[in-house]
């Protein structure tokens, strides 16, 4: 359906008709890949009655310590300046960390983190989406501001209105989820998705606060279609068809009747998704089949697991026979069990009540076991990432290889996953500009002309060795001192600092602050302000006079009269003299700071 075209309930049915055929194979073995991940799947095929009902924990631990290692360490966050110049560059180090707040903001706000649930679904399934949307409640609270109460005083509204303006900047409007791949149907052929259908389960009273906001807010001229949604159960679920594409956005319940249908002011669809890495196109040519894109880490696995089952059901039944094996007798047989049941103490002849001799497990039994574990490390991981020494490796080192080794299977899933969060990234930043959003949070600001009408960012989530990144610092800082590289690459590639410009300004504030001079005045101004410059004065006073040599005249803070200097003699703690530091300090900032006669009146202003 073109992306142009209004929708309708019958062309959205025909569409998502056509998208679960095309991804029909993949929901099937999707499901078949939960019972693995569960620990639900049947060991022994219908009709094959044995006992056991042991299922391992190998592919629970395969996908989970798969995921632990992507996110491993918080996102790095990088922006690249518009233009040049500091200006361009300075409002994409303010950016950066904005950002950051952001994305743990969003993290907190939903059930599950959604990077690790991204991160899952690409371990798991072979494929993972990203929903952005807006919470509403949020974005009118911003909006609105609190109406007056009736019979309420001016000072308690105006306090009222006060504590909205120093908090609506901080409310975060984006909500960011990972639906299930089953739910979502995308054309597995684009990467950046030219229409998404939602196919999911909604309550009642969803439906109805949907509806209704729309209702009240439906204008003229903007080609709204609303329906409010009426119900009886507000817990009832309602099988609902959500319609996106660039230009409209509309929502159906699954037996075809309207719930809206309203113009996409956003610019963007609301979705991103991608493909693991491991899968490939079938070399038959034909119709397009995603599952053979939606590769996950279980998909060449599941034999293996299963004949891990079966042996281990078998393992676990053998020991079980060898340890409770029955008792036997030359007797009555009915008659010992009720004994034995009533917990009577056996009356007879030694050699009458015995157990039965089991035959002993054969090693090849224990054996078996640590070829299909190799076969799964094959196929999956080296378990040296769940932190498992190796047979046969005994150093560190040895491990480390091994780990990193495992790292590389991966890449490419990592890499998805960082792009899947970067345009997850974009899609805020673009909602920030349309709907012209100035947030503050956790003391960074952001505001529409910060983005300078771009939204591209780049998060990554990386594994990141201690020991290999104190080696780039310090072979970055070499680079800066022999001129082979700026400061501003040191922060932003070497030292990984998101706000380089802030940075910057914190270490000139500390360097400056740091000169003797400057200490000085600092010291002689704080003991000004908070009045105990009289009482520095007499302490200081009562020292000279018991020192030969020492008295006369002082000032405020132990200086000359009238000079108000509070370290006068003391030394830099260097030895040099201060005069040199105020020569060294003057050359740097603007002259005549530390003028004498101009002091009082700066530090009074």
């Amino acid at each position: 359906m073109p992306e142009d075209t209004r929708p309708t309930a019958g062309s959205v049915e025909i569409a998502r008709k056509q998208l679960q055929d095309l991804w029909s194979n993949c929901h099937g073995k999707w499901e078949q890949i939960d019972s693995y991940y569960n620990r639900t799947f049947k060991i022994w095929p219908d009709g094959l009655d044995r006992p056991g009902w042991y299922r391992p924990m190998r592919a629970r631990s395969i996908i989970d310590h798969a995921v632990d290692r992507q996110l491993a360490h918080e996102p790095t966050i990088h922006r690249e300046p518009i233009g040049q110049g500091e200006a361009h560059r300075a409002k994409a180090d303010k950016v950066e960390p904005a950002i950051r707040a952001i994305l743990k903001h969003i993290g907190l706000e939903e059930i599950s983190l959604p990077w690790k649930q991204a991160a899952k679904h690409l371990m798991l399934y072979g494929y993972a989406v990203i929903e952005d949307g807006l919470d509403s409640d949020v974005l009118n609270e911003r909006k609105d501001k609190p109406a007056k109460r009736r019979g309420e005083a001016t000072e308690d509204y105006d306090t009222r209105v006060r504590l909205w303006e120093n908090t609506r900047r901080s409310r975060i409007p984006f909500r960011t989820r990972t639906p299930h791949p089953a739910r979502v149907l995308i054309d597995p052929t684009r990467k950046r998705p030219n229409m998404a259908i939602k196919h999911t389960y909604r309550l009642a009273s969803e439906l109805y606060d949907l509806t209704y906001a729309r209702s009240q807010g439906r204008k003229k001229g903007r080609n709204v279609e609303v329906e409010v949604f009426e119900y009886d159960n507000p817990q009832e679920k309602v099988l609902t068809d959500e319609y996106w594409s660039k230009n409209w956005h509309a929502m159906f319940t699954n037996n075809g009747d309207t719930l809206f249908i309203e113009p996409n002011t956003w610019g963007f669809i609301p979705f991103s998704h991608a493909f693991a890495g491991y899968g490939s196109e079938p070399t038959q040519m034909g119709d397009i089949d995603p599952s053979f894109m939606a590769v996950g880490l279980l998909d060449h696995a599941m034999e293996d697991l299963l004949a891990q089952a079966q042996e281990s059901a078998a393992r676990h039944n053998a020991v079980i026979d060898a340890a409770f094996n029955p008792m036997v007798t030359t007797g009555d047989a009915a008659e010992l069990q009720q004994q034995l049941a009533r917990g009577d103490i056996l009356e007879g002849q030694r050699g009458e009540y015995f157990r039965m001799e089991m035959q002993q497990l054969p090693r090849w039994m224990f054996e078996s076991e640590q070829w299909i574990d190799r076969d799964l490390d094959m196929g999956t991981y080296n378990r040296s990432v769940a932190g498992i020494r190796e047979q046969g490796v005994s150093t560190v080192g040895q491990q480390a290889i091994l780990s990193t080794s495992a790292d590389r299977k991966f890449v490419a899933p990592s890499v998805q996953l960082q792009h899947l969060v970067s345009v997850s990234t974009s899609h805020i930043l673009q909602l920030i500009d349309v709907l012209d959003l100035d947030l503050r949070i956790e003391g960074h600001e952001i505001r529409p002309s910060d983005l300078e009408g771009e939204y591209s960012v780049d998060v990554k989530f990386e594994l990141i060795d201690p020991v290999l990144q104190m080696q780039n610092r310090e072979m970055g800082l070499r680079e800066v001192q022999q001129g082979l590289k700026s400061k501003q690459t040191y922060w932003s590639a070497d030292a990984r600092l998101e706000d380089a410009t802030g940075e910057e300004g914190r270490i000139t504030r500390e360097q400056v602050l740091s000169q003797p001079e400057v200490m000085k005045i600092l010291a002689d101004y704080v003991a000004r302000e908070e009045g105990i410059a009289q009482m520095l004065q007499e302490m200081q006073d009562q020292a000279a006079a018991a020192v030969p040599g020492q008295g006369g005249p002082m000032g405020p803070m132990g200086g000359p009269q009238g000079g108000g200097n509070p370290l006068a003699g003391m030394q830099p703690q260097n030895g040099n003299q201060a005069g040199s530091g105020v020569q060294e300090l003057n050359q740097a900032l603007t002259p005549n700071v530390f003028n004498p006669d101009r002091r009082g009146t700066q530090l009074a202003g």
